[in-house]
Parts: structure tokens; sequence; C-alpha cells
């Protein structure tokens, strides 16, 4: 079954202000995917041509990668879909025209869920990115609503506006963490579903036991840079048992590793203030001389994908089933 897709929004930017958000997609500021709406797209690198991932159970990799003007991705066929989808910023009289393309076939039962599901979230999905690009550049413009027939797709999905959202956050000075003088700190927080858990320990074992695979993907790159500094690894190893629990809260729990290198903690927060709710992660950082700069200073950039990626996956999806 042959499928074409096309959704075009005139801008009125300058090309290379639209370009230099195209430019952020599949990263930690994405500033087109609608990202707190539905499920976000997560690479397993920064953009370019060879980065792999993709959103919900659609996968893709990037096939070509103009910086700020296209960007096309490569479906991969297992997920249903052959072909690609491609965004492109093409410069117009007064702005510039926003194009997304949509273009292949559609394999298995992908050919009946095609017509009945896909296309109308899909069209849904593209018209919220450009919403949101949109909304740089004219702050008043209403966004493009939703049909009934979405809203109760997404209500099947369980998918609910704002859960999923993850935010940096002032690192907290109290609780657990009172006391704690770090040389690097950072926190984030994702607002979680209507009706969430409010067991910590129930976070803390779907956090770190179950994480997506893009943190799998990250974390066995990350080992490949720091093995020759003779540090552990982390991607082959138990996470519950390599970040040991050093205190215990109702709201919250604190874990942390003290090496010769560097001392770090890891604190996992509920949040609760008028029927909402949201989930609080801190990383705090102390060294011990110029081998644990180094060794912060390559996983960094890792730490600041893996940490969002990990709570945008419990905000959206919460906590899977404990077995009894």
């Amino acid at each position: 079954m042959q499928v074409h897709n096309v959704h075009e929004r005139f801008v009125p930017a300058a090309p290379h202000a639209v370009g230099a958000l195209l430019d952020t997609l599949g990263g930690v500021e994405d500033a087109v995917w609608p990202r707190d709406d539905w499920w976000p797209m997560e690479l397993d690198r920064p953009l370019g041509e060879g980065a792999v991932g993709g959103h919900s159970d659609i996968r893709y990799d990037v096939e070509t990668y103009e910086p700020g003007r296209r960007v096309v991705f490569r479906f991969d066929p297992a997920c249903g879909l052959e072909g690609t989808h491609t965004f492109d910023v093409q410069p117009r009289p007064g702005g510039v025209l926003l194009r997304h393309e949509l273009t292949g076939r559609a394999l298995g039962r992908t050919r009946l869920l095609w017509p009945l599901v896909i296309r109308s979230v899909h069209d849904a999905v593209v018209e919220d990115a450009f919403d949101r690009v949109h909304e740089r550049f004219v702050p008043d413009r209403h966004r493009t609503p939703w049909s009934p027939y979405v809203r109760l797709l997404r209500r099947m999905a369980g998918l609910t506006r704002g859960a999923g959202r993850v935010q940096a956050a002032p690192p907290p000075t109290d609780g657990l963490l009172a006391g704690v003088v770090p040389d690097v700190a950072d926190s984030f927080v994702v607002a979680l579903p209507p009706g969430a858990p409010t067991d910590i320990e129930v976070w803390r074992r779907n956090l770190f036991a179950s994480p997506p695979p893009i943190v799998q993907r990250l974390l066995r790159l990350r080992d490949l840079l720091v093995r020759p500094l003779g540090l552990r690894t982390a991607s082959r190893a138990d996470p519950l048992e390599g970040f040991p629990v050093l205190g215990r809260r109702d709201d919250e729990v604190l874990m942390g590793l003290d090496d010769r290198h560097l001392d770090f903690r890891v604190s996992l927060r509920l949040l609760q203030s008028g029927g909402a709710a949201e989930l609080q992660l801190t990383t705090t950082v102390t060294f011990h001389g110029a081998l644990g700069q180094l060794y912060f200073a390559l996983i960094r950039p890792f730490h600041r994908r893996i940490v969002p990626a990990m709570l945008r996956s419990a905000g959206r999806r919460g906590p899977a089933p404990q077995p009894a």
C-alpha cells in the first residue's frame, strides 16, 4: 500500500531562524517536535546523518541532513513503514515554507492501521510541530485543534496534555540533599499523568531497572569513552546494584557512590501539589582531582540526554506493573 502525505505551513520568519529550530530536532532542547503532548522524538546522538531513533514504536535513522535546511529520516521497515519522512525549510518572499512529506509503503498490519489510526495521529503530530515553530514568531497564533477522533485516540493511548514534559529545575538543597555542597549539580522534573503511583520505590525501580532503549545505547557509547581511563562501565551492570541506596523518605530516595576520582549522589523525589504530581531527578558530583573532572567532562553530554530521556519515558508511559 503506497503512502504519500504532505503538510505545508508558511511561517513569516527569516529562513536562518526557522532553520536553527529545525537543527534542534531530536535533542533535549527540541523546539520543533511536540514532545509535550506526544511521544517524543529521541535520537541516539546529536542530529546528523547516521543518527538512529524514533518516536513511540516508529523507528528510523537520519539519511540526509542539511543543517538549517533539510532532514530526511528513513524508516526501519520492521516498524511497518518503508520509505522516508522529511522536514524542509524552503525560503519564500517574506518568510519560509515549512514542509513535511511522508512517502513510502505501508507493510503488514500497517496497511490497515494507516487509514484507521496512524494517518489521523500523524496529521495531528505534524500540525502540532508546525504550531510550535509558528508560535515562536507569531506568539498569539491559535493552535490547530485536535479532532474528536484524535482526542479519543489520545485517551486510548493514555496521553494527556502536559504529561511527559521535562524541564530543568533548580537543584534542591533540602531533603536528603541537605548539607551536600557539590562541584556540579543539575536537576530535571517531569509532569506525571493523572493517577500515577505515589510510591517512590516503584519509580526508582522502573527508572533504573528498565531504561528506554536510547538510554541503553547512550550508556554503551559512554562506556567506550571512559574505558581507557580505567573507570567502571555501566551498560552491562545492573543499574539498581550500581546505584546503592543511601537514604529514604516517603517522597524521596537518595542513591550514590564514592569513588577515588569523584563522589556522586542521585536524588529521586516525588513532588505533589494541588492534585498534580511531578518526578524530580537531581544529580550532584564532587570531584577528587583532575581525573574526576576529565571523566565528568566526557560523560556530561550523555548525562544531559540520558536523564531527560529516562524521565520523559516515565512521564509518558508511567511505570510498568510490578511482579507480585
